[in-house]
């Protein structure tokens, strides 16, 4: 490798080629962290016309100083490459930030009622069949059925959402409006929980919820872009320039569509579209016309297809797909082994499919037998002519066996983990632990071990599921710990990865997974300009990152964001 002085140098020499004119804004006295393995660390960044015309010494960068260039002296703040969330659901969450909340806090029904109360009254009066709704319902070990529900309200229908998005509890007249009764067959890929006569509780799991989805009542699409706008500041606020809606639907499309039109859709978005496996070809002929007709819209790429191959992990819900069966009561294995929502056979050849249209594929997986089965549909893929070319990754992660670890790098697939979540708290201890006993919990979130054996971690959020700010998420995915509760033993220590990885995760590791690591992701010269500027060096030694203030956020040369002083 080049001395890191010499590859500044040959890019300032590569910039003045490239670029005849003087810098519109030059940044000095900053630590750049340039994630680019040629020149590491510089202190001062040129920028011209929305990229990056050098990045090196102050001498060397201030070459680029003309009259009208600005200059701004950030007095040894941090400079990285822009932050990319590669997993969230901004349109979903946007259109959920004025609904009645339940603050994913660990309530019961008696906690619960006087908050839902509060909403309808706040609501004021609403007719016989109009929805209750209350969203960020902590499922973690909460248990209840539609009769418990009926005591907070009988008179009309009441749903209450996880706040994982895979689980819903309805009254009884609820149930009545989605039509689910005792003769209800369970949907391929969702639960309906029943009791012992084979009545319906009430709890509804993953695809068992569409029939009340349907049912729930839709903002407009004005409110939507004007929601998912002020969202989108939110995450600037916090460094984000680039992000992935891990699940779009032409509903959410719209929305993005609306904003590029606009000239304000300000971040890169790329959309995973949700697929229907069960449809096969039909569904991915449907996803390539959606892609036709957004295509060309700025900042919004639509590359990508989603696929579910399971649910969730947490007591009560146990819909993620795992290798051995959930521990019962006693600590027995029970019957439970959740479900793999796609059969072997039908995962590799809609994955090659889609492939074969150009297409990226994401799919969720959270117990190791549904990421076990996606790494077998990725590797039948792989053998084909198609599935060479695009990229493969695997979101949630909380459960891979050791032997798949290496898979990951051999089959050259993204690991997108959300280590906010690789922390000890409720869910993932009491609503974990005994149900799936101490041998395999040493697998939770295994982000060193996929990385040590070759495989490329990514950070995506899953927001509005849980916090957007990837420093906070960093912090975790170093110490392992719960910064709310310190006194927690860490959750599987020997997973956690060093700060210098974890800031590639959230940078040109993934800029490579949305394929645009030519375009951004690391602070070199010919780039575009989306760059963090931030109060701490996170790799100093010492440092909280949890604590990091972002101080400006620019995408495409523009300062997007700045912190008021």
């Amino acid at each position: 490798m080049q001395p890191s002085w010499i590859a500044t140098v040959w890019a300032g020499v590569f910039a003045a080629a490239v670029h005849a004119s003087d810098a519109d804004l030059i940044i000095t006295h900053a630590r750049v962290l340039t994630q680019d393995t040629d020149n590491p660390r510089a202190e001062a960044v040129a920028i011209a016309d929305g990229r990056l015309l050098a990045v090196g010494s102050l001498a060397q960068v201030l070459e680029f100083k003309g009259d009208r260039t600005l200059v701004e002296d950030v007095d040894g703040a941090t400079l990285l490459p822009g932050i990319i969330d590669t997993h969230s659901h901004p349109v979903i969450g946007a259109a959920q930030l004025d609904d009645c909340s339940l603050g994913d806090e660990p309530l019961n029904i008696a906690a619960i009622a006087p908050l839902v109360h509060a909403c309808m009254a706040a609501d004021g009066p609403a007719g016989a069949e109009e929805w209750v709704v209350a969203i960020n319902l902590n499922p973690a070990a909460f248990e209840a059925d539609r009769v418990a529900l009926d005591g907070i309200v009988a008179e009309r229908p009441l749903a209450l959402l996880g706040t994982d998005e895979h689980t819903a509890w309805v009254n009884t007249r609820g149930l009545e409006l989605t039509g689910i009764d005792r003769n209800t067959p369970d949907p391929r890929g969702g639960r309906i929980t029943r009791d012992a006569h084979g009545e319906p509780t009430g709890h509804l799991i993953d695809n068992a919820q569409q029939p009340l989805t349907a049912l729930l009542p839709e903002d407009s699409l004005a409110s939507k872009v004007e929601a998912t706008a002020r969202v989108f500041a939110s995450m600037q606020a916090v460094g984000i320039t680039a992000v992935m809606d891990a699940a779009a639907h032409p509903a959410e499309l719209e929305v993005y569509a609306e904003l590029a039109r606009s000239k304000r859709l300000v971040p890169r978005v790329f959309a995973a579209l949700a697929a229907d496996v069960a449809r096969g070809s039909a569904s991915i002929a449907e996803m390539s016309a959606w892609r036709e007709k957004y295509r060309g819209l700025p900042h919004l790429t639509l590359d990508t297809v989603k696929i579910f191959a399971d649910g969730v992990i947490e007591y009560p819900t146990q819909s993620a797909a795992l290798l051995e069966p959930y521990l019962d009561a006693d600590g027995k294995l029970g019957a439970n082994r959740g479900e793999v929502y796609v059969a072997p056979r039908a995962f590799a050849g809609f994955v090659s499919a889609a492939a074969a249209q150009d297409f990226n594929v994401h799919v969720h997986a959270i117990g190791d037998r549904a990421v076990r089965e996606t790494l077998d549909a990725f590797a039948a893929a792989r053998a084909t002519a198609a599935g060479r070319g695009v990229r493969f990754s695997i979101s949630h992660l909380q459960l891979i066996e050791p032997s798949d670890w290496p898979r990951f790098a051999a089959l050259d697939v993204f690991a997108s983990f959300q280590l906010l979540w690789a922390q000890p708290n409720p869910y993932s201890i009491e609503a974990v632990a005994p149900y799936i006993g101490a041998a395999r919990m040493r697998y939770m979130y295994p982000a060193r071990g996929v990385h040590d054996a070759g495989g490329v971690v990514v950070g995506g959020s899953d927001w509005n599921v849980s916090s957007f700010n990837p420093f906070e998420a960093i912090d975790i995915g170093h110490t392992r710990r719960n910064p709310e509760e310190p006194q927690r033993p860490p959750l599987v220590p020997e997973q956690a990865l060093p700060v210098e990885v974890l800031l590639r995760a959230y940078t040109i590791d993934a800029a490579r997974m949305f394929g645009i690591e030519d375009e951004t992701g690391s602070l070199r010269v010919g780039k575009a300009a989306d760059l963090v500027l931030v109060d701490r060096d996170p790799l100093a030694a010492g440092t909280v990152v949890r604590d990091t203030q972002v101080l400006g956020t620019m995408i495409d040369g523009v300062w997007v964001y700045r912190k008021k002083k």
